[in-house]
């Protein structure tokens, strides 16, 4: 037998921004040691900060990366016991995203103290020698009487008074090259600064003499950048052209986008469907990254049973959510939440029990952590959520778990509904329905008897207001209402309450076929039970064979959704004929739902108990033929097919 109950969807909006991953290193910095790189070493364990950021911590080898908001960027602070930032000035500075590595050099104190020592002799030391040497040149010529000796005496003490300047200029160089990280250079800019550093200067004039003649190289660079000016002006034309055209297409887009949503909407109005089904996809399609009209499309589908095409959006606004949620949570992570919630029921629909409660589970955590800050918001998508948990966690038979979620979102909704009525007055019945389901389940049936009209009566009053909602819910609180009734023996009371709720739905399936079909069926075979219960066989198979129908049909194109209903109801029918003494007809409708079955054991493992439930009733039948004259003809190519069943 089967229920039905109402699981509660989360709508949500949709934003977009912009978002990059910039790539970095901490590193010592690379040297030169005897004319050859010694490059830099990775430092792993730094805290690196961004402004506006969480910190994120370099890897093994120095490696970090960090989502940055905006194109640029600035350090807010770098830590790593024992070393320190080589450039002071680091935190200062505004830095551009880059697809290239982002670099932090740090050195210890006491190293970068010797670097900038080891720095400053080697510039002393070539200035000393350069002092010398100038010393030497005017004193041969002041002995080639080429200089007067008060021409000499002046070239010396303005030679002395060089020297005494070269302290700052050490000091400034020193620091200047014992920051320098050569990893960055290529080789001949390494050789170049090396040779400065440790006084060839001829062979770093001739290092730099090979790049070529520089008033040349100044020309070229020149010509160069008035080229590239010129450019830049062509391609910021070309860029605004761009931008006028991609807006205009934009406008275009976002017209055709509204063309397609209003004659969905035009289509849905006329119960015409498969057009409006055309037109949603169609809108989809327009813009792959644009989760919300996934998600329209996802909804519609799911309204309509089709639960490929339903799963197949509804994946693709999730998978869009979460990327947008890792770099900014605090926007994005309640509407990922909102995908996963509507997710989990089409599993839930689907056989699909365990990914459905991973689903639920993950939106219920994120809903109850965003409601600590807007409870306003979010409490009822809570709520919202542990409805629908219940409903898992009752068919699962964790009726604890099931109760605990239900009683939390019932006060939740009794609270809200009592000061805003119109907005959650729809949603409490919603978890009555639920509640009731679940006191079904448990043999409380007085209890589910309550909640189900308490239910009921505010359905029948939205009615008045929202046929189109709430007609459906009264229809299936009716049918809940009979399943009640037969399973307690009260079959006046079963029978009336299905043929209402069969009467909803003959009328609602006129319009909407695809949506209301399935209940329909659902609601044959609850009254084709009812009947069986009170030896009304006739009635019964005439309302078993109209459920297979449809549900056959269905299973045609959703296999996965309908084939547990055609074997359900093969089973009930199979029951009937045996009952009948139709052994032929039963033994072959048990046999075909056997198959269903077997093929959904290997799905699902609580499924086998039904599989031993069908070969159990071959068994009988297949002992009664054999012991009144033989198997039937038209059973002996079933019987072969199992025959090593039926006789272990």
């Amino acid at each position: 037998m089967k229920r039905g109950v109402t699981f509660l969807i989360i709508l949500f909006s949709v934003l977009s921004c912009w978002a990059q991953t910039q790539q970095g290193v901490v590193k010592t910095r690379g040297k030169m040691v005897n004319g050859k790189l010694q490059p830099g070493i990775g430092l792993a364990g730094a805290m690196v900060t961004i402004q506006g950021r969480n910190a994120v911590q370099s890897q093994a080898n120095g490696t970090f990366s960090f989502p940055i908001p905006s194109k640029t960027f600035m350090l807010q602070s770098v830590q790593k016991n024992g070393y320190q930032l080589v450039d002071a000035d680091a935190m200062r500075k505004a830095y551009q995203y880059s697809p290239n590595i982002f670099y932090i050099i740090m050195e210890t104190p006491d190293q970068q103290k010797d670097d900038e020592l080891a720095a400053a002799r080697k510039i002393r030391r070539t200035l000393q020698k350069q002092l010398q040497q100038r010393e030497e040149e005017l004193e041969e010529l002041k002995a080639q009487n080429k200089l007067t000796q008060e021409e000499y005496r002046k070239a010396l003490d303005q030679l002395y008074n060089d020297q005494q300047n070269n302290e700052k200029l050490i000091a400034d160089m020193a620091k200047e090259y014992a920051a320098m990280d050569y990893d960055q250079m290529d080789e001949l800019n390494r050789q170049i600064s090396d040779a400065i550093l440790n006084g060839e200067l001829t062979k770093a004039d001739s290092l730099l003499r090979s790049k070529g003649d520089i008033s040349s190289r100044i020309s070229e660079v020149r010509k160069a950048q008035k080229a590239e000016a010129q450019r830049e002006a062509e391609i910021v034309l070309e860029q605004k052209e761009l931008a006028a055209s991609k807006e205009g297409t934009k406008k275009r887009l976002e017209d055709l986008a509204q063309d397609c949503k209003n004659f969905f909407d035009r289509f849905k109005m006329a119960n015409q469907h498969d057009s409006a089904a055309y037109y949603i996809e169609l809108r989809a399609e327009l813009d792959t990254t644009n989760a919300d009209w996934q998600f329209d499309a996802g909804f519609h589908f799911r309204n309509q049973n089709q639960y490929r095409k339903s799963e197949f959006y509804y994946e693709r606004a999730l998978l869009f959510y979460q990327q947008l949620a890792a770099s900014n949570p605090e926007a994005y992570n309640f509407k990922k939440a909102s995908v996963q919630n509507n997710l989990a029921i089409l599993y839930y629909n689907t056989q699909r029990l365990s990914d459905a409660e991973r689903m639920f589970v993950s939106a219920l955590d994120t809903y109850q952590h965003l409601a600590e800050s807007d409870p306003e918001t979010n409490e009822p998508k809570v709520a919202m959520i542990q409805s629908n948990l219940t409903i898992m966690y009752s068919d699962a038979n964790r009726f604890d778990e099931a109760e605990k979620m239900c009683k939390s979102s019932l006060e939740t909704f009794q609270r809200l509904a009592a000061s805003d009525p119109d907005a959650f007055e729809g949603d409490l019945a919603d978890t009555q329905t639920t509640l009731a389901y679940l006191y079904s389940d448990t043999q409380r049936s007085e209890a589910a008897e309550h909640w189900y009209f308490s239910a009921l009566e505010i359905y029948q009053r939205l009615v008045a207001s929202n046929p189109e909602i709430y007609e459906s819910r009264v229809a299936m609180t009716m049918n809940s209402l009979g399943f009640l009734y037969n399973d307690t023996q009260q079959y006046a009371e079963a029978e009336k309450m299905y043929l209402s709720a069969l009467e909803i739905y003959e009328r609602l399936v006129t319009y909407n076929p695809e949506s209301y079909e399935p209940d329909l069926a659902m609601t044959q075979n609850n009254l084709a039970n009812m009947y069986f219960n009170t030896q009304r066989y006739t009635q019964a198979e005439k309302a078993y064979l109209s459920a297979l129908e449809i549900y056959q049909r269905l299973a045609a194109s959703y296999p996965e959704a309908y084939e547990p209903d055609v074997a359900m109801v093969k089973y009930n029918l199979a029951n009937l004929f045996y009952n009948t003494q139709r052994y032929t007809e039963a033994f072959l409708s048990y046999y075909e739902a056997m198959n269903i079955y077997e093929r959904m054991a290997k799905r699902d493992s609580s499924i086998q108990k039904k599989y031993n439930e069908m070969l159990d009733s071959l068994r009988k039948l297949y002992k009664y033929f054999k012991d009144s004259g033989g198997v039937p003809p038209k059973c002996e190519a079933e019987v072969a097919k199992i025959i090593h069943l039926l006789e272990e």
